[in-house]
């Protein structure tokens, strides 16, 4: 049987996504591995499936290259807000999006989509922990999924994906693990910063919900001020928005639709 997909990308950050909505799709683990795989299939950073919600317009499966099934993804939710709106699967421009951490909310503005963050969870700052022979003064954070942020001097000698494993499987984070971000800070509206993505399991060229992981513990250390420019070292682009208290909070960036294409659920 063929699948109709789309390929998108926001920020640099790559997906497949495919409505699911008559469960094409069962074995949704197997078919994150196959498609995802690069060089040998379409490649992606993430496999998104668009389903029926009960308490929603719709409902994102996201699952990583790995098969592992994420909780939610800022950039993979605000391209599939705009796959919803590209398809004209529903006609008003703010769509809501029912995912395993809850219910967001994104609007569509040309080719950029803003989506209604959740407040942070589990903020702890200035853990000490030591990684790979040295201590680092390391930040955790939970935006649906966990970050943990590491502020450097310089992005370009940061050797992620080494540093960045060590950290996202040390015993602090477990069982779970953690994404990691290394953060640069340009002034007090901007930041730039390099991404190891758990599920990827190696740098990607960015990430929604570690851009905003990124500005909010700076923010939280008095380094920067809303609304903050986020810059992947690789990627596009963001922006988030938010308030002294942190009760609201916008992501906002590009979406653009790569090509579309079929595929065998067997490939």
């Amino acid at each position: 049987m063929k699948l109709k997909f789309v390929k998108m990308q926001s920020g640099g950050n790559d997906f497949i996504l495919i409505d699911n909505r008559t469960t094409l799709i069962k074995n949704r683990k197997r078919c994150a591995i196959r498609l995802c795989r690069r060089q040998f299939s379409i490649g992606a950073d993430g496999l998104l499936l668009l389903e029926d919600s009960r308490i929603a317009d719709f409902r994102m499966r996201i699952y990583n290259p790995d098969g592992t099934e994420a909780e939610m993804c800022g950039n993979g939710i605000r391209c599939l807000v705009r796959f919803i709106w590209l398809k004209k699967l529903i006609s008003k421009k703010k769509i809501s999006v029912e995912t395993a951490d809850g219910i967001y909310s994104g609007r569509v503005k040309g080719d950029l989509v803003l989506v209604k963050m959740k407040p942070p969870k589990e903020i702890r700052l200035n853990l000490k922990l030591k990684v790979k022979g040295k201590e680092y003064a390391l930040h955790f954070i939970n935006f649906g999924v966990p970050h943990t942020i590491l502020f450097v001097d310089d992005l370009k000698k940061v050797d992620v994906k080494s540093l960045g494993s060590a950290i996202r499987y040390h015993k602090q984070f477990s069982p779970c693990g953690t994404n990691v971000d290394f953060v640069k800070i340009i002034n007090c509206h901007s930041l730039k910063l390099r991404i190891y993505e758990r599920g990827v399991e190696a740098e990607t060229f960015s990430c929604g919900t570690g851009a905003a992981a990124a500005a909010i513990i700076s923010y939280k250390l008095g380094k920067v001020n809303s609304p903050v420019k986020i810059s992947p070292s690789f990627g596009e682009l963001l922006k988030l928005y938010f308030d002294a208290r942190l009760r609201e909070i916008y992501l906002e960036g590009a979406t653009t639709k790569v090509y579309e294409g079929e595929c065998s659920q067997s490939h």
